[in-house]
């Protein structure tokens, strides 16, 4: 799905249909991280799985979607996101993936100002930072992905609509459907 180089991953599915691919950053510190794809709808018979990210908790087997590591190697860490998703279609032809970063909910704005380090006045600076990672490089090899999947973007608006991924747009969530 990329050039980056990435961790190897390994593959844990759990009685919930839930699906974690856990590797190792190797960056200032080693820290164990997860790729988490969990049923949450069905839509034209599909099964859509969000696809969730973060440090993961060895005890309960859950992830911490909402921490920052800072471990000096997030295009590595990144790149082994996106190389599940080719693994995970494989295994799941009919399903579709959500992507919707952490930080895109409205409640994230005021939970950020009580720890904010950068000061942000008007404009939450962290708000929907993680999507437009996602974002940044669906546009960036938007073509050639397309020859494999199909995109919808959802829009911020009032009234959040689903719609034909368009390039360059602002989205807050992305549904990923591979091509037959």
């Amino acid at each position: 799905m990329n050039n980056i180089p990435a961790y190897k991953t390994e593959l844990l599915k759990s009685k919930t249909r839930k699906i974690q691919y856990l590797f190792e950053s190797k960056g200032y510190k080693s820290i164990i991280k997860a790729i988490e794809y969990t049923p949450v709808a069905k839509r034209n018979g599909k099964v859509i799985y969000n696809l969730g990210f973060g440090d993961y908790n060895e005890e309960n087997g859950n992830i911490f979607d909402d921490s920052n590591s800072n471990n000096g190697d997030m295009r590595k860490v990144f790149s082994t996101v996106l190389n599940t998703i080719p693994q995970f279609f494989k295994e799941n032809e009919d399903a579709a993936i959500w992507v919707q970063g952490s930080d895109s909910a409205d409640k994230f704005k005021e939970l950020c100002k009580t720890n904010c380090k950068k000061n942000c006045e008007d404009v939450c600076k962290n708000f929907n930072r993680r999507i437009k990672t996602y974002r940044y490089y669906l546009n960036r090899n938007f073509v050639e992905l397309s020859k494999e999947y199909t995109f919808l973007g959802l829009t911020n608006e009032k009234k959040a609509t689903l719609s034909q991924y368009i390039s360059e747009s602002e989205y807050v969530g992305i549904l990923v459907f591979k091509k037959k």
